[in-house]
């Protein structure tokens, strides 16, 4: 039986000691704009509005269904996407409101789902707006996703959230509140096994037990191959599919986003191809693997979302080499390490190499093989496909499974020589055969329009070369940056120095905070930070060979300035141009005892003067606290 794969002094003697206030553990893997949600709480009343309750499929029947996919060589299966019509004016409630900003929240419920993500039929944020989405417990927290992740399709996806249950949180502009940024076109409902990370118990297996981790002793001379290997979410009209694809270098070496992966992944039980709408919703995970050998937790992945495709074997049907090449709508970001893999076209049977691909949506696994391919077909022509048999390694026996489908296999040489199309293997079948499309069929013979042929696009000059090697882009600018100093008093300045590699020729900084706001100099000018509070610093710099951006999150801490200090009475608590919504204060002695206490203090005002006249000479703690944000400042008090 055939089996399917398609798968971061002012003041005189000011010291400041830090609390840090406790966060949840965020994972959060999609190309985003970091930063934190609200996580606000809502009353009883309000939750029956906040809730949008979907109807759960008919998971009997889709099993059903899924029996006959099994023989029909098309992608495995792993959700429906249900349709919907939700944005702020249909649905959810709005929890946050003041004289810049508006927050909408929904919660989204299906039952029974192992994942649900989502599908945006409009997706066009404003500028200044974000929109965090995350699961019940709060453990896994997506976003935030700004006007960066606009794209020209006015498409997007995000990945799946685990659980039955997911929120989404969407702050923008008051004066944005009234239009329409998005529409949740779709929620995708995973029917079938999806494991996520957790603090406790970690990841669990999806695939079969015989299956080798990319990560194990049997990976390490292909640790540069592996990289270039990536886990897809495909979407196809109302369903949704894993599949496995690879990053490929070019003869222009210009590190463009091309990615190859199965025909038959785009393909859906009804014989329909995903639309251009569709691919520009798929989601590529890159580095979605253990970092050990055994089935240990992986603690984030990262991800992309949306394509174009290039070229395919379409017309072919089962009677090509069922490839489907693709390109990313985003340049892959340089702490996704992506790898550029070389390619072989020449055809040449290989005696030895791996393949590399994710079974049933699973993290990165390695099958090797030891014996010569063969040259082989997967339908009525002869020649298409490569021919290959699995051997035990030292840690399993790796084999395929649905899911791997589109996945490469590798020559001796760490060279692309095909993608995987399907065949018998499989853990209670060890020695299957397997079948891979041939690149040196795919480069040329599938038609002769540039649409059906790999050579126009892996070869866009012309040269000729039947070999290349594989390549990271090691002349792509680095984001790097560091500050003088991170934590300072309310009305002081620091210092930003750029560290970055690859000779950048442009850089963006953003200082939330800060003034200024932005830079676009290599050395920006002092930054002054008028008001308390913790903030985010973002360096965005690009070159020829494309862009980076690093986010440090919390970076910067600006405490509340206590002034004079020393004092023998009056002291002033200044909290800078904006307050940091309800403050309060306490002042405690060296012995822990509270011994002065002001809820609600100096609302809406840049500072406040406290009279500490009938206080001891010695060392007290100023304690300043409001919602997920704590400073304490010593305070030093004299009597002549």
């Amino acid at each position: 039986m055939l089996k399917s794969r398609y798968n971061k002094i002012l003041g005189i003697s000011v010291y400041i000691l830090i609390v840090f206030s406790l966060c949840p553990l965020f994972l959060s893997a999609q190309l985003s704009s970091g930063g934190n949600p609200l996580f606000s709480e809502v009353s009883r009343t309000q939750q029956n509005n906040l809730r949008f309750e979907i109807p759960a499929p008919d998971i009997n029947k889709l099993e059903q269904e899924d029996l006959l996919f099994e023989e029909s060589g098309l992608p495995e299966r792993m959700g429906m996407n249900l349709p919907v019509s939700i944005n702020p004016a249909s649905a959810g409630i709005i929890v946050s409101a003041n004289g810049s900003e508006q927050t909408w929240l929904i919660n989204l419920r299906s039952t029974g789902a192992y994942g649900l993500g989502l599908y945006f039929s409009e997706f066009s944020l404003p500028e200044g707006a974000r929109m965090f989405v995350y699961s019940e417990d709060k453990k896994q927290v997506l976003g935030s996703y700004t006007s960066l992740n606009n794209q020209a399709s006015r498409k997007f996806a995000i990945e799946v959230v685990k659980g039955e249950s997911l929120f989404i949180e969407y702050t923008c502009p008051l004066s944005e509140a009234g239009n329409s940024a998005f529409e949740i076109g779709e929620v995708l409902y995973v029917y079938k096994p999806m494991f996520f990370y957790d603090s406790q118990t970690g990841d669990l297996r999806n695939s079969g037990s015989c299956e080798v981790n990319a990560a194990c002793s049997e990976g390490d001379n292909w640790r540069k191959e592996i990289k270039s290997v990536v886990r897809i979410l495909i979407k196809n009209g109302n369903a949704s599919y894993w599949c496995t694809g690879t990053l490929m270098n070019n003869t222009s070496v210009d590190f463009s986003p091309l990615l190859i992966t199965a025909d038959h992944c785009a393909r859906s039980f009804a014989e329909t191809y995903a639309t251009p709408a569709d691919v520009s919703q798929w989601i590529f995970y890159f580095i979605y693997e253990t970092p050990g050998c055994q089935d240990e937790a992986v603690e984030d992945n990262k991800s992309l979302t949306g394509a174009v495709k290039l070229a395919s074997s379409s017309p072919q049907q089962n009677n090509g080499s069922d490839f489907y090449l693709v390109q990313l709508n985003d340049i892959i970001p340089a702490d996704y390490e992506p790898y550029y893999a070389g390619w072989d076209n020449t055809g040449s049977l290989s005696n030895s190499g791996v393949g590399i691909h994710h079974p049933a949506g699973d993290v990165k696994k390695i099958s090797t093989y030891t014996e010569q391919l063969a040259v082989d077909q997967w339908g009525q022509v002869p020649g298409t496909h490569f021919r290959v048999v699995w051997a035990a390694t030292e840690n399993g026996h790796g084999v395929t499974e649905g899911g791997s489908s589109g996945s490469p296999l590798f020559n001796a040489q760490g060279r692309f020589l095909g993608q995987l199309t399907g065949g018998e293997s499989g853990c209670s079948n060890l020695t299957g055969a397997d079948f891979y499309g041939r690149l040196s069929f795919s480069w040329e013979s599938n038609g002769t329009d540039d649409s059906t042929r790999l050579k126009p696009w892996l070869d866009p000059d012309n040269t000729g070369i039947s070999i290349l090697n594989g390549s990271f882009n090691e002349n792509r600018a680095v984001a790097r940056f560091i500050a003088d100093t991170t934590v300072i008093p309310v009305g002081s300045s620091i210092t930003f120095s750029d560290l970055s590699a690859g000779s950048p020729s442009s850089w963006l900084w953003e200082f939330e905070g800060g003034t200024p706001s932005k830079s676009t100099s290599r050395i920006p000018e002092a930054v002054t930070y008028n008001r308390a509070g913790v903030f985010n610093v973002t360096l965005t710099v690009s070159n020829q060979y494309g862009a980076d951006s690093l986010i440090r999150e919390n970076y910067i801490r600006v405490a509340p300035l206590v002034f004079p200090n020393p004092t023998s009475g009056e002291t002033y608590i200044t909290l800078g141009d904006h307050s940091l919504g309800e403050v309060t204060i306490s002042i405690t002695n060296t012995l822990g005892r509270v011994i002065y206490e002001m809820n609600n203090f100096c609302p809406g005002q840049k500072s406040c003067m406290i009279d500490l006249s009938g206080l001891l000479s010695g060392f007290y703690s100023v304690k300043v606290r409001s919602e997920g944000y704590a400073e304490t400042a010593k305070l030093i008090i004299v009597r002549n």
